[in-house]
């Protein structure tokens, strides 16, 4: 959901002279695996090694968020896990999350990718300063490793210091603050984080469509566009958009009819709901087995 946005974003397009590298109106891209100068990462020591790995596919910079993908073997994973443990920082949060992983370019090309890292610097940090904002949003790097595929979850060597995250447990997280907190641009952008986590989960579509009652018309407009990617499972909150269409807001009228219309018309997902659903079984089981080996 934060690259769905990204894109959306950026109006115009310049390319440097190493032809990998884009800048865009807003943001900034660089296809392949051009080495990126450390200078630009000092607030985070020892994260060189993780940016600069050389199964790195793609990466994009938008007022300081940034996101790096790489595709690469098991082993090789597992050698970018231990140089991410090393980074000084308080968490080292690790998210499984079922593969297939893609990363999106501005231009919308899709580039497959087995992990990311995500970071947030400049002025994008000043969401971890609103209230349960760095609930929602990580403020220490996080790993994204996705499951399957060229990755064996049962050849993972996870360091010592890092905090295995999985799909459910970092959704109740973002909810709850979603939910609790009185800045409406968590709120309200929150939406769109709970939605890229888990586009398939009942209690994640509950909690967008309780914002269609906030009283912001721009935290019911975000959580109105975020709907219709539930699909079909949006579709008993249709009345509570139908509301919306009396609103005196017309940016939240028009976003509340064509969610209407988009899950009306919504595909049945039912083939990758299970595939999604039978990859965080796994990963949980994953996940009790070393709880249970661990002191």
């Amino acid at each position: 959901m934060r690259r769905l946005f990204l894109w959306a974003l950026v109006m115009l397009a310049i390319c440097s002279p190493t032809a990998a590298r884009t800048v865009w109106g807003l943001g900034e891209e660089t296809i392949g695996n051009e080495p990126l100068h450390e200078t630009n990462f000092t607030e985070w020591k020892g994260i060189m090694p993780v940016v600069n790995d050389k199964a790195r596919v793609y990466s994009n910079w938008v007022n300081g968020t940034e996101h790096f993908f790489y595709k690469g073997t098991t082993a090789e994973l597992n050698v970018a896990l231990a140089h991410f443990a090393k980074i000084e920082v308080k968490q080292h949060e690790v998210l499984l999350r079922s593969a297939p992983g893609v990363a999106h370019t501005f231009g919308r090309k899709e580039i497959p990718c087995n992990w990311e890292l995500h970071i947030h610097g400049g002025i994008s940090k000043h969401v971890l300063t609103l209230d349960k904002g760095d609930e929602v949003w990580n403020k220490d790097p996080r790993l994204t490793i996705y499951v399957g595929g060229d990755v064996d979850l049962a050849k993972l060597e996870i360091p010592k210091g890092v905090t295995l995250l999985d799909i459910p447990t970092l959704s109740k997280r973002v909810a709850a603050a979603v939910l609790a907190s009185k800045d409406k641009t968590v709120r309200g952008w929150g939406c769109g984080e709970l939605t890229a986590l888990d586009p398939f989960s009942g209690e994640g579509l509950k909690t967008v469509a309780k914002m269609l009652d906030d009283e912001d018309n721009w935290v019911r407009l975000n959580a109105a566009g975020c709907l219709p990617l539930f699909g079909k499972k949006a579709a008993p909150h249709l009345p509570a958009l139908r509301e919306c269409l009396i609103s005196e807001d017309q940016n939240l009228k028009t976003r509340a009819q064509a969610a209407i219309i988009e899950i009306e018309q919504a595909e049945d997902k039912s083939k990758e709901e299970k595939e999604a659903v039978d990859g965080q079984k796994r990963i949980a089981e994953f996940l009790a087995a070393r709880k249970k080996e661990q002191p």
